[in-house]
């Protein structure tokens, strides 16, 4: 299988370089490239539509690659929120824990107190 893969992107890069050698052929033709402060004279246009596309690719890249960095951020602050969330969440059930004290109820034979769903229960029969 991994055969099959490898022959398969050889393939594409094969099919890729044809059609580029394709493009250039068809668009052999010399242009000028007038920009604000630099103008360059006799360019093949494939070059120029080569060197654009790789322009594109690499400012895609970087979008992406900042997009990545802020999310990971994001990501860490959140992580930490959670974390301290969990810590309260953690406190509070033991401090409410450590209000019922068993051996007072033990000492008098009375009974743990029940909660809601038990009360409910008890009225319903």
């Amino acid at each position: 299988m991994k055969l099959v893969k490898k022959l398969l992107f050889i393939l594409v890069i094969a099919l890729i370089a044809v059609m580029i050698s394709y493009f250039a052929r068809m668009n052999d033709t010399n242009v000028t490239l007038n920009l604000i402060f630099v103008s360059v004279k006799d360019i093949q246009l494939w070059l120029l539509s080569l060197f654009c596309f790789l322009a594109g690719v690499i400012f895609s890249v970087l979008a992406v690659f900042i997009d990545i960095m802020f999310m990971s951020g994001n990501e860490r602050k959140l992580r930490k929120e959670l974390k301290k969330l969990k810590s309260e969440l953690i406190a509070v059930r033991n401090e409410k824990l450590a209000d019922i004290d068993d051996s007072t109820f033990a000492e008098n034979g009375e009974k743990l107190p029940s909660t809601e769903v038990e009360n409910e229960n008890q009225e319903q029969n």
